[in-house]
């Protein structure tokens, strides 16, 4: 029996009243796993015109959608049955509308649409004074704080449902309670907590919702690793993870999977935490669950960073970035789709400049965004930055609070400048150090009349011939991140009162992205070098050595060029690290390294091949010259006393093994091969050599 023989009363009442639609909401509740009956709905809704019941099909649709994790389909399911009720101006359905986007926006980690949409929703119940609603998004208002981790917010808001009057169904109780039991165990009383989600399960259990079996454990598991209860915490999780998987509940199944996984590294447990790690992600990629994968990219980056794994930690930071910028994208798009065009031609022309403005801002923020150089980052701006504001003068600033001092990237007319200010104790004696010290904007129209607002002296930057700044009206705004301040940024023109507080927005915008970019490049950075030097030695990491000799020898080979390698080693170095330790073993390798690296040229490449081994590679030498280097490293050293400290002298020898690249050598391994057989060869003998083919 097909679907309008089945429900032949059901439409012919919806068709005469749309209102009727409530009978098919419990029919598509009750079939919850099958989607013909929305399907077969909406097909009537379009056949017979029927706007509202149309509208609601796409609500369901939503939901549908949502419970399958599949959250941009949900989205753009409740969207189109918001611009419907609105086009019907039904507010009662623009009232559903909001709470479907207030929860899809919330768990794919737009909590800025989440937001917005919630307190649209909100609105629209109490100019309806739907008390009910009302409460339902006030909940999800507050889940969505939790998730954004301002959980002070999120308490405050869930706390305001106590003035209503109002009876809370089951579920909303539910709900309530799960959301106040995350807050304390974030910001309060963990045994508190575990009241909250005791008094939830005996509700649970006459409604049996699975979702909220999973968040039930899955709190529970947090709870219990607040109070250092390892074991029961992770049977709690297991539990969850079990019924998540057993319901095919993807979502609910990674999410507890992430708190498995912080568990696992909490009790040193990182392979466990890794594997978890790598699941989610597989399944996370799957169903598009960027909020998710982006998260455990973040963990996995600092698993490898943390087990010196450079290459992966960079791989999975880079990773993080992509979904970072996407999830960014995902929300401009959003809000350039909420722009309506359809006002009076002033009102238009409003929009269109806002439009335009914020366009911009996306672009210039994406490139941002996208670079790991802060060179790169100044240049940006710098090309940029007149689109927006009138500027002379725009400069950047990179804190490094270990250091105390800031590094200026000023860059104006034909002028480019990088300076370098070490700061002094609490001293604020320039509008950079105020900016930072305080992590305060600074706005001024007249920089000689208005510099006293903030320090004590007009700084020597800004003072012209006649000891007066040529710069009248300047911006300065802290890059911070994380609550952290990691520079400052900076516009500055020969006019007075060039800039006003929008001026200021777009700029705090700006630098917004930029304590981002440079966050992200800082990073970057120190991965990359982690990954490319040995942190010891200051040479090349053996992947990197070996990677340029592979690179060296089919350039070579295909010029007919010739190349050299030596394969140095340590005599007897396990004798140092026997007698005096590792600390002063690892202090003689050092200064051996600084050594060798004074007796090769600026065009030579050498990198750490083992724990004491060392690869030279020579580009244009042959054996001949390549003997004449090894023997003044060989000879070098072993004329050197190395001074360990604390009175420890010690003399160290090497022995070399070099090989000239030949036709024969079928690739740089070979070529390795040989200079190692030739090493091999002077430790076989009274060492201190250098030997060749």
């Amino acid at each position: 029996m097909d679907f309008q023989q089945k429900y032949a009363d059901e439409l012919k009442k919806l068709k005469e009243n749309e209102d009727y639609i409530e009978v098919f909401r419990l029919i598509i509740f009750k079939h919850s796993h099958d989607k013909e009956v929305i399907d077969e709905l909406m097909k009537f809704s379009k056949e017979n015109n029927l706007s509202k019941v149309r509208a609601w099909a796409y609500y369901y649709l939503g939901w549908y959608h949502f419970e399958r994790s599949y959250y941009e389909k949900a989205a753009e399911s409740f969207l189109i049955s918001n611009d419907i009720f609105n086009l019907l101006d039904y507010k009662p359905g623009l009232i559903y509308a909001c709470n479907g986007l207030t929860n899809v926006y919330c768990q794919m980690g737009q909590f800025n649409l989440a937001n917005e949409w919630g307190l649209k929703g909100i609105s629209l119940c109490e100019e309806t004074d739907n008390k009910k609603a009302i409460v339902t998004l006030l909940i999800n208002t507050g889940i969505n704080y939790i998730q954004m981790k301002n959980f002070k917010k999120g308490k405050d808001i869930l706390n305001s449902i106590e003035i209503i009057e109002c009876v809370l169904t089951k579920r909303q109780q539910i709900s309530l309670n799960l959301a106040l039991a995350e807050i304390e165990i974030n910001i309060g009383d963990p045994y508190l907590a575990l009241v909250h989600i005791d008094g939830v399960m005996k509700m649970e259990e006459e409604l049996r919702v699975t979702s909220e079996i999973c968040e039930i454990h899955k709190l529970k598991g947090t709870a219990y690793a607040k109070l250092n209860l390892y074991d029961i915490a992770e049977q709690e999780f297991k539990t969850s993870y079990d019924f998540a998987n057993e319901n095919d509940l993807i979502y609910e199944k990674c999410a507890v999977a992430l708190e498995w996984a912080k568990l696992c590294i909490l009790v040193g447990r990182k392979q466990k935490a890794t594997e978890e790690l790598l699941e989610i992600i597989e399944n996370c990629i799957n169903k598009k669950i960027k909020v998710l994968l982006r998260e455990a990219y973040h963990m996995l980056y600092k698993i490898h960073k943390d087990s010196d794994k450079p290459y992966e930690a960079l791989k999975c930071l880079e990773e993080y970035m992509l979904i970072d910028d996407e999830m960014y994208d995902y929300e401009q798009n959003q809000l350039m789709a909420k722009m309506n065009f359809k006002h009076t031609k002033r009102e238009a022309d409003q929009y269109k400049s806002l439009y335009d403005r914020t366009e911009l801002l996306s672009n210039i923020g994406q490139k941002i965004l996208s670079n790991l150089s802060i060179n790169s980052i100044v240049k940006i701006i710098d090309e940029e930055i007149n689109k927006l504001i009138n500027t002379d003068y725009f400069g950047i600033a990179v804190y490094d609070k270990n250091l105390d001092q800031a590094t200026y990237y000023f860059v104006g007319e034909n002028t480019k400048i990088k300076d370098v200010k070490h700061f002094d104790g609490e001293d604020i004696s320039s509008f950079g150090s105020y900016c930072i010290r305080n992590k305060k904007d600074i706005i001024i129209g007249d920089v000689n009349k208005e510099y006293k607002k903030y320090i004590d002296r007009l700084p020597s930057g800004f003072k012209g011939t006649e000891g007066k700044s040529e710069m009248k009206s300047v911006i300065y705004t802290p890059l911070i991140i994380n609550d952290k301040v990691v520079g400052l940024m900076s516009v500055q023109s020969s006019e007075e009162s060039a800039y006003d507080l929008n001026d200021l927005n777009t700029l705090k915008i700006l630098a917004n992205y930029s304590a981002i970019a440079i966050e992200n490049a800082i990073n970057y950075k120190r991965v990359e070098d982690k990954a490319t030097y040995d942190n010891l030695t200051s040479f090349l990491t053996k992947f990197e050595i070996v990677r340029l000799g592979e690179i060296i020898y089919e350039r070579h080979k295909i010029n007919n060029l010739k190349f050299s390698v030596a394969m140095i080693d340590l005599d007897n170095f396990k004798n140092v690290n026997d007698s005096f330790g590792h600390v002063y073993g690892d202090k003689a390798l050092s200064m051996v390294a600084d050594t060798i690296s004074k007796c090769i040229r600026n065009t030579d490449y050498i990198g750490r091949y083992g724990g004491d081994e060392f690869l030279l590679i020579c580009p244009g030498l042959g054996e001949p010259e390549v003997i004449d280097v090894a023997e003044r490293i060989r000879k070098t050293i072993e004329n050197k006393i190395f001074d360990l400290g604390d009175g420890i002298l010690v003399s160290i020898t090497l022995s070399i093994g070099v090989h000239e690249f030949k036709e024969v050598d079928k690739s740089f391994l070979d070529v390795l091969k040989k200079a190692d057989k030739c090493l091999y060869s002077a430790k076989g003998s009274s060492r201190n050599l250098v030997i060749c083919n």
